[in-house]
C-alpha cells in the first residue's frame, strides 16, 4: 500500500493530537500529578508501525508509545483515564501507569501486560512469538489467522538504551535460533534518562543486534514519516512470510521530558534541545502536505479540531471517577476451576511409585489431553529427559515441538510463559535447581506476578514452574537451596509443595488447570525416596483424573484421644521433608503428636492450622528453610495471634541454621539442617511447658 494523501493527513491529525495532549498535560501539572511520558518526537514511527497492524497482531508498546496507542485507534479520552488512574482506565482500571497498556479488544491487535521496567518487556513478547510458532507448526485452531490465511506478526517495541539489559540478549538469542516472527522496533533517542548513548553504550541496538546470526536489521530515519511508512511496510510484510525476526531501529529524537517527573531541563541545555527540535516529525510531515496541495487553512483546521477535542477529552477524564477503594483486592488472581478434590487417590490396584514418577505420569497425562500443553528447561529434551529424570521419554513421546531443551537461560524460560499463555498455550517450564531462580526472579516479580493484577484481569498467566529444591547428600552450596520465603514473598503467584507421590500428582494436575501462576517446589531428596526415612513418599499412581485443590493440607498423622484429653499433645505444622522428619519423631513421642503437611505454601489452608493448633494447644512450625525471617517464623507468628487465647506455650519453630549456604561436606550438611533428633530436643522443651 502507498501512502496516500489521506494517509498522510490521518497521520498529521494523530501527530497534532499527540502535541496538544503533551501540551495540555503541561499546562496541568497538578491535574496529571501521575508520572507519565510522552511520545513527542517519536510519532513518526509510531504510527507507521500502527498503522500496518491487524487484529490478528501482537504488540507490546512501551511507556513513551502514546502515538502508537493513538495509530493504533485508542481515543484520547481512554489514554487519559489511564493518565489520571481513573476507574474505568480500560487498561489497568487505575492500577498502572500512563501508557501502559493492556487489551484484548478484539478489532484492535492484542497488548499484553508490560512492567515499566527497561527492557523487561522483550523476553515475554518474545514468548508470544514463541507461542505463535508452536501453533503453526501444531496447525492448532488456537492460531488466529486474517483474511486469506494472513498469519500474526509480533512487534515488541523499546528504546535503545533498554539493549543493553542481559534479558534483552537472552530473547534475541531464542528468537534467531527458532526463528520467531518477531519485529524488536527500537526508537534510538539517544538518551537513557540524563545519560547519553556515548556514555552508557559501546554500540547502538543495530550494531549490537549484528552479533545474532539470523536476525536481519534496517536502519531508518524515525522522523520522516513517509520512510518510516515504506520500511514498516516492508518489514512486516517479510515478517508475515519468512517467519523470522527482524530489527529496525529507528533514529528519533527526544522533544519532551523524560518523565513528567524527570524534567528535560533538569539535565538538557538548550543546544542540544534546540538541534533535536531539527529532527522534530511534526513540522516534516506538515511541510510533506503542502508540499502535494494541502492547503495552510486545511491543516490549520485538522490542528484546530485536534486540540479541541484532545481538551474536551481531557475536561471529561478529568471529571471521570476515580476508582472504588473497595476493588483494590479485585484480580489479584483469576478464579481457578479446581475446588475439589476428586479422582481415586490409593487405587486398590495401582503399583507404589517414587515422586519422580508421579510427575512424570501427571505431566505426560496432561499432553496427551492438552494439545496446547508444552515443557521446556534445561536439559529437559529427549535426549536426557531431566537432570533427575524427572521429564524421561517425554520427549521421544511428544516430540522436539512440544518437549525441548533451552540455553541456560532462566529469565527467558519464565518470562517467556508470560508471552506463551496469551496465545493459548500453556507452558510447563523447569528451573533445574532452586539456587538458579536468581536470573528468573526478576521476570516472576515484574511480570508473571503482576500481570493478572495490573491488567485488570485479562492477562492471568497461565504456567506451572517446577523447581527441583533441598538439600540432601552433599549436594553443597549450588545445588540445595530452599526458596520458599522468598517466592511467599512475591504476591501474585502460587507456591505448591508435595511431599509424596499421590500429592505430587494431584498436585500437579491442579497447577496445569489453574489459570494463575503456580510454582511446585519438588525435594530432590524425596524424588527416589534415597533419604532414610522417606520411603513412605512412595505410593500407589493416583488415577489419571486424581486432582486436589491448592490451599488445602492434610492431616498425615492424628494423636491418640488419651493424649489429647490429657493435654500431652503437639501438633506439628510442616511440608517437605519436614513431614519424615516429624514422622521420625512420633517414635519418641507415641500418640502425642499430631502432623498436618500443608502441601501448599499459597494459598494456606488456615482453617486447617487453626483448628489443628486449637485442638492441641501447642505447636511446632518445621521448615528445611534457615530459620530466621523464614516462612515458618511469619507463620508462626500468625497462628499465635489467631490462636492465642487456645495457646498453653509459644509456638516453636524448628529452622535450618542461618548460614548463607548449605555446604558441601555431609557432616556440616547434617550439622546445619533439621533432622529428627533436633526435631526431639525441641519437642520435650514444648512439652515441658
Amino acid at each position: 500500500m502507498m501512502i496516500t494523501k489521506d494517509l498522510s493527513l490521518d497521520a498529521y491529525r494523530l501527530m497534532c493530537t499527540a502535541a496538544a495532549m503533551a501540551d495540555i498535560y503541561e499546562a496541568n501539572r497538578q491535574t496529571c500529578k501521575y508520572v507519565h511520558s510522552t511520545s513527542r518526537g517519536h510519532e513518526a514511527i509510531q504510527l507507521a508501525t500502527a498503522f500496518h497492524l491487524t487484529p490478528i497482531d501482537y504488540i507490546s508498546p512501551y511507556y513513551r508509545d502514546e502515538s502508537m496507542l493513538l495509530g493504533l485507534g485508542y481515543e484520547p479520552y481512554q489514554l487519559m483515564l489511564q493518565l489520571l488512574a481513573k476507574a474505568d482506565d480500560p487498561f489497568s482500571a487505575g492500577r498502572s501507569y500512563y501508557a501502559h497498556p493492556s487489551s484484548n479488544a478484539g478489532d484492535k491487535p492484542t497488548i499484553i501486560h508490560q512492567s515499566s521496567a527497561t527492557g523487561m518487556q522483550v523476553i515475554p513478547t518474545t514468548g508470544i512469538a514463541q507461542g505463535i510458532r508452536y501453533l503453526e507448526k501444531s496447525d492448532s485452531s488456537l492460531l488466529r489467522k486474517g483474511e486469506n490465511g494472513l498469519l500474526p506478526v509480533v512487534v515488541c517495541s523499546m528504546g535503545d538504551g533498554s539493549v543493553t539489559e542481559g534479558e534483552v540478549s537472552e530473547a534475541w538469542q531464542f528468537a534467531v535460533l527458532k526463528q520467531l516472527p518477531i519485529i524488536y522496533l527500537v526508537q534510538n533517542n539517544n538518551w537513557g534518562i540524563s545519560a547519553t548513548a556515548a556514555e552508557t553504550r559501546a554500540m547502538d541496538a543495530y550494531e549490537y543486534a549484528a552479533g545474532f546470526k539470523g536476525m536481519k536489521r534496517i536502519r531508518v530515519n524515525g522522523s520522516g514519516f513517509e520512510e518510516c511508512y515504506m520500511v514498516m511496510q516492508e518489514v512486516i510484510a517479510e515478517v508475515r512470510q519468512s517467519r523470522a525476526p527482524h530489527l529496525v531501529q529507528a533514529d528519533v529524537p527526544l522533544l519532551g521530558h523524560h518523565t513528567s517527573g524527570v524534567r528535560k531541563d533538569f539535565y538538557r541545555k538548550e543546544d542540544e534541545l534546540s538541534r533535536q527540535a531539527d529532527n522534530d516529525p511534526f513540522p516534516q510531515l506538515h511541510r510533506t502536505l503542502v508540499a502535494i496541495g494541502v492547503s495552510e487553512d486545511e491543516l490549520l483546521q485538522v490542528k484546530n479540531l485536534a486540540f479541541a477535542r484532545v481538551s474536551a477529552d481531557f475536561a471529561r477524564a478529568v471529571s471521570a471517577a476515580d476508582p472504588n477503594p473497595a476493588t483494590v483486592d479485585n484480580h489479584v488472581f483469576a478464579p481457578t476451576p479446581v475446588i475439589a478434590e476428586k479422582g481415586e487417590r490409593c487405587p486398590s490396584n495401582s503399583e507404589k511409585i517414587p515422586m519422580v514418577d508421579a510427575a512424570l505420569f501427571a505431566i505426560r497425562e496432561i499432553m496427551e489431553d492438552h494439545e496446547e500443553a508444552v515443557l521446556y528447561g534445561q536439559d529437559v529434551g529427549k535426549t536426557l529427559g531431566g537432570v533427575f529424570r524427572e521429564a524421561a521419554t517425554l520427549g521421544e513421546q511428544f516430540g522436539d515441538h512440544r518437549v525441548f531443551n533451552t540455553a541456560i537461560q532462566e529469565a527467558y524460560i519464565i518470562g517467556s510463559t508470560v508471552g506463551m499463555s496469551s496465545t493459548g498455550v500453556k507452558p510447563i517450564v523447569e528451573v533445574q535447581f532452586a539456587d538458579y531462580i536468581y536470573p528468573g526472579f526478576n521476570q516472576l516479580v515484574t511480570e508473571v506476578s503482576k500481570s493478572c493484577y495490573l491488567s485488570a484481569g485479562k492477562f492471568p498467566v497461565q504456567t506451572l514452574i517446577r523447581i527441583p529444591t533441598g538439600a540432601y547428600g552433599g549436594g553443597g552450596p549450588y545445588h540445595s537451596a530452599s526458596i520458599e520465603t522468598m517466592l511467599l514473598s512475591v504476591k501474585g503467584i502460587k507456591v505448591a509443595y508435595p511431599s509424596n507421590a499421590a500429592d505430587m500428582k494431584g498436585l500437579m494436575k491442579a497447577a496445569f488447570y489453574d489459570p494463575n501462576p503456580v510454582v511446585m517446589l519438588e525435594h530432590k531428596g524425596l524424588y527416589w525416596s534415597k533419604v532414610p526415612g522417606t520411603e513412605d513418599a512412595r505410593m500407589a499412581e493416583p488415577s489419571r483424573d486424581y486432582i486436589i485443590p491448592l490451599g488445602k493440607g492434610r492431616r498425615v498423622l492424628e494423636a491418640s484421644t488419651e493424649a489429647l484429653n490429657n493435654g500431652e499433645s503437639i501438633c506439628i505444622i510442616t511440608y517437605g521433608m519436614g513431614v519424615y522428619w516429624a514422622k521420625g519423631a512420633t517414635q519418641h513421642f507415641k500418640g502425642k503428636l499430631e502432623i498436618i503437611d500443608l502441601r501448599t505454601l499459597f494459598p494456606l489452608d488456615e482453617e486447617l492450622i487453626y483448628q489443628t493448633v486449637q485442638k492441641h494447644g501447642k505447636c511446632l512450625v518445621l521448615t528445611e528453610e534457615q530459620q530466621n525471617n523464614s516462612f515458618a517464623e511469619a507463620l508462626a507468628g500468625r497462628i499465635s495471634k489467631e490462636c492465642f487465647r487456645f495457646l498453653d506455650a509459644p509456638v516453636y519453630v524448628l529452622g535450618a541454621s542461618n548460614n548463607p549456604s548449605v555446604p558441601i561436606n555431609t557432616m556440616l550438611e547434617k550439622a546445619m539442617l533439621p533432622n529428627v533428633e533436633k526435631l526431639i530436643i525441641r519437642l520435650e522443651e514444648l512439652f515441658s511447658y
